[in-house]
């Protein structure tokens, strides 16, 4: 089963920089981690027109999704508390381009 999780951050447009380093260096980590079955795909992106937002999008192929979160977008979503607003959701893939 596809699933994705989406992790959005707000931070201070002065932790813009340290926060893009921190995600990327952690992103990296655990990219390169074997723990991460199903992983297909990762991305960090920037808004492209506020700074300090952040998004990153994590898609999963699993048997079954993990509602609450893959231990990635858990620790991720942890790191991002430490610079500002949160939000981290599980969505089930129901339809795709082919």
């Amino acid at each position: 089963m596809k699933w994705m999780e989406a992790i959005k951050a707000q931070t201070a447009e002065e932790l813009e920089n340290k926060t893009r380093a921190e995600l990327t260096e952690l992103l990296n980590d655990f990219l390169n981690n074997a723990d991460n079955i199903g992983l297909i795909e990762a991305g960090l992106y920037t808004h492209a027109s506020v700074s300090g937002c952040f998004s990153i999008y994590l898609t999963w192929d699993t048997k079954r999704p993990i509602i609450l979160g893959s231990p990635l977008g858990v620790q991720l979503t942890r790191t991002l508390k430490a610079f500002g607003l949160v939000n981290h959701s599980v969505w089930i893939c129901k339809q795709e381009k082919q």
